[in-house]
């Protein structure tokens, strides 16, 4: 029986019960590495060779991590020329590329492509406002002519390529930013390969990460959620103003047709990989004066002269380029 019990336990471990790596490899020791001979030195040593070899392949085929992050600054941050008015006037039209400008943080609108929605089936990236000084891919836009239908025949429109007060319209982001992260090709999605500046209605999937307000975002999906509406900020001055060419540095608010809220940078900052970036939301910022507008109904002033102006977080300038 006594060497019965010796023989077995002589016999080796099973598969299940052996151990391949030393206790030390197992605990993470920074000592003990494939140089090192201790427990599987050989299978070490030809993993680091193999490691090796992926890593140079990768480097040649331009698809490391760094090189990949330097294409996308080297993308997003690419130097853009805007459009210089083409009369005294300094009017915008459509097609010019311009930066919109927050008058209270002084950052300019901006979005990043690669950062895009997660969700299935969305087709848009986030904005931001960017302090950076320079007009480059990200930051620069253009307007695009909204067409109403046949029905809407309420709706103001111009035949000229200007762009005035009142006016409906949708915001493009610059092609040289690329195209949406994880985006269809044009065919396949049905789009027309353009980026709009999108706004949703508030809800409880659907909003600010940081305000809680209405979320804006580029989808590169075309629908009446990408219709703005130019306007002056002063309201009394809107029913004279309407149809007025909208001209380069002048204040303006840019109001969400479908949420009836204006775009706004309420101050938030959220970093990302540009840097600490403000949010951009959808919020009418507008103080006290209930007694105001009472008192003007009560006159019988029109809702335009009664309207509370909108705060410096919802006013933008249209920055254009130098004649």
């Amino acid at each position: 029986k006594d060497f019965s019990t010796r023989v077995r336990s002589a016999d080796p471990p099973s598969r299940a019960t052996m151990q391949y790596f030393t206790p030390q490899e197992m605990a993470g020791g920074v000592r003990y590495g494939g140089k090192c001979k201790v427990g599987n030195w050989n299978e070490n040593a030809t993993l680091d060779e193999i490691r090796a070899q992926e890593y140079l392949a990768k480097k040649q085929a331009g698809t490391l991590k760094t090189d990949q992050y330097n294409r996308r600054m080297a993308k997003a941050l690419a130097p853009v020329s805007l459009t210089p008015p083409s009369d005294s006037e300094r009017s915008i039209r459509f097609g010019d590329v311009v930066m919109l400008a927050n008058v209270a943080s002084g950052a300019a609108v901006a979005a990043d492509v690669e950062d895009a929605d997660p969700r299935p089936g969305e087709l848009s990236c986030a904005v931001s406002a960017s302090a950076y000084p320079s007009p480059v891919a990200r930051n620069t836009w253009s307007f695009e002519k909204f067409i109403p239908r046949a029905s809407a025949y309420l709706t103001p429109t111009w035949d000229d390529d200007l762009v005035r007060y009142g006016q409906k319209v949708k915001i493009v982001l610059n092609t040289a930013a690329g195209a949406i992260a994880g985006c269809p090709p044009d065919d396949e999605s049905g789009g027309d390969g353009v980026n709009r500046l999108r706004s949703y209605t508030k809800s409880t999937t659907r909003f600010a990460k940081r305000s809680r307000f209405c979320e804006v975002s580029v989808s590169a999906s075309d629908s009446y959620e990408c219709v703005f509406e130019i306007l002056t900020p002063d309201p009394t001055k809107r029913l004279v103003s309407e149809g007025v060419p909208v001209a380069s540095g002048a204040p303006v608010v840019i109001r969400h047709c479908n949420t009836n809220q204006c775009l706004a940078v309420p101050g938030h900052s959220s970093a990302n990989d540009f840097g600490d970036e403000l949010e951009v939301a959808g919020h009418t910022a507008s103080g006290a004066g209930n007694a105001y507008v009472m008192q003007g109904l009560a006159t019988g002033k029109p809702s335009s002269m009664t309207t509370k102006a909108p705060g410096d977080i919802n006013t933008f300038v249209i920055v254009a380029g130098e004649r």
